[in-house]
């Protein structure tokens, strides 16, 4: 492999001129750099056999991610529930007549189906 030094002195490194102007000059230098003329070296199967001695990702690391994803969304919903005002609350539904369980389950319900939601999401 050629290293920095070595392009330096055989006079086709980038200029700061190039580096700083026209486009055309930059794409003719990126090409040029980016042209493999040095020859193929046979490694005689040697990266093959280091990739199929590798070892497979076990799938129980993909289950422990999904799982702490839903310990934290639950961990998440406690902490809101605990900082919310549930008595203020209660106390004004009751004062507007609404059906006090329907409010409640509809709101927990749609936050956790939220949070899947977003778990989901995320897992893709």
């Amino acid at each position: 492999m050629v290293n920095f030094e070595q392009h330096n002195t055989k006079g086709n490194a980038l200029s700061e001129m190039a580096l700083e102007g026209s486009d055309q000059e930059f794409d003719a230098w990126l090409s040029e750099q980016l042209q493999f003329n040095e020859p193929h070296l046979d490694n005689d199967g040697f990266c093959d056999r280091v990739m199929a001695a590798l070892p497979v990702q076990p799938k129980r690391s993909k289950r422990r991610a999904s799982y702490s994803q839903y310990i934290a969304v639950a961990a998440a919903l406690l902490i809101v529930a605990w900082q919310f005002p549930f008595t203020e609350a209660v106390a004004e539904m009751a004062k507007q007549s609404i059906s006090l369980y329907s409010l409640v389950g509809v709101g927990l319900l749609s936050s956790l189906a939220v949070m899947t939601g977003g778990i989901f999401a995320a897992r893709r």
